[in-house]
């Protein structure tokens, strides 16, 4: 919109202003008036009503609005996700005048597709506007980011209209909104996980109160287990190793008192084997490759559709 449309008095008219979209341009050539109607397809019912209630829903007695510098604005709009603001007037340096006497410019409408280049797309300056554009990449050279950078350093915005060419914007009108949170779940879900929880508090309850035989739960349980009740299949043969259990005891030779052999410093890896220390690192390896592979592919891919980087967010 011109920068007199907060003006009292203002001439402000969306019929006027938008009259490609929203209705049919009829001419009568006997008296020379060009007459628009309204076209009646439903999506341009839904924007026209859309429109109208932001329009009549500004306020200047209200402190909901904040006036922003264009780079105050590109910076604020620039991003995947806005929370706190939403309705945006863009305010060009242009007054009304008797050509064009509507302080309402125009409307662009935008579409977000699955392929659009960014959310932020209908900042830059197009070289063609319609009605429906859809920014594909390859198919519009928009890089909101570097709109943003040039409009910090002083550089113009500009956008190109449909109804009255280039103008360069001056300012921007944004509405304040508060913050909307919440938690969203499945109930469904809930019930089951609240359900299972449940029997397995009571089993724990039951265990505690009915169960009244030592417990091994722990590693120390264990130990002292053994320790009060030695185990009499392994009765003399303390100093056995994994590897004289494994080739004679089982095999019923040699049974009796082992000696002991210093081995010098066991190292806290040596408790496991070769064989697991290399199995489990390589599926370790194995996943972070895969899961490192499909993060930048995804860092890539969503790079096309959204314009903030993954350490902002």
């Amino acid at each position: 919109m011109t920068k007199d449309y907060f003006e009292p008095g203002a001439y402000s008219n969306i019929t006027e202003a938008f009259p490609r979209y929203l209705y049919h341009e009829l001419y009568n050539s006997s008296t020379g008036v060009t007459v628009y109607v309204d076209n009646g397809d439903s999506r341009g019912s839904y924007d026209k009503q859309l429109f109208s209630s932001v329009l009549e829903g500004y306020d200047t007695t209200t402190r909901s609005y904040e006036d922003l510098t264009p780079s105050e604005c590109t910076k604020l709009y620039n991003t995947d996700f806005v929370s706190n603001h939403r309705n945006l007037f863009l305010i060009t340096n242009h007054a009304s005048n008797t050509t064009h006497n509507n302080t309402l410019l125009d409307m662009i409408h935008v579409q977000v597709s699955g392929d659009v280049a960014s959310p932020s797309s209908w900042m830059c300056n197009y070289n063609e506007v319609s009605l429906h554009q859809i920014y594909k990449p390859g198919k519009s050279s928009c890089n909101p980011r570097e709109l943003t950078s040039n409009v910090t350093r002083g550089l113009p915005w500009r956008i190109e209209l449909t109804t009255w060419g280039e103008v360069e914007i001056g300012g921007c009108k944004s509405e304040r909104t508060a913050e909307k949170c919440k938690v969203q779940f499945s109930l469904g879900i809930m019930v089951v996980v609240i359900c299972c929880n449940l029997v397995k508090a009571c089993c724990m309850v039951m265990a505690v109160v009915r169960s009244r035989e030592p417990t091994l739960v722990t590693l120390g349980d264990a130990v002292d287990s053994f320790l009060e009740i030695p185990d009499p299949t392994t009765m003399g043969i303390c100093f056995a190793d994994r590897r004289f259990i494994e080739r004679e005891w089982r095999r019923g030779w040699r049974t009796g008192p082992r000696q002991w052999k210093q081995k010098g410093v066991q190292r806290w890896w040596t408790s496991v084997s070769k064989t697991r220390w290399i199995t489990c690192n390589f599926f370790c390896l194995i996943t972070i490759i895969v899961a490192g592979a499909l993060l930048r592919l995804g860092m890539v891919h969503d790079n096309i559709y959204w314009g903030t980087d993954l350490k902002s967010m």
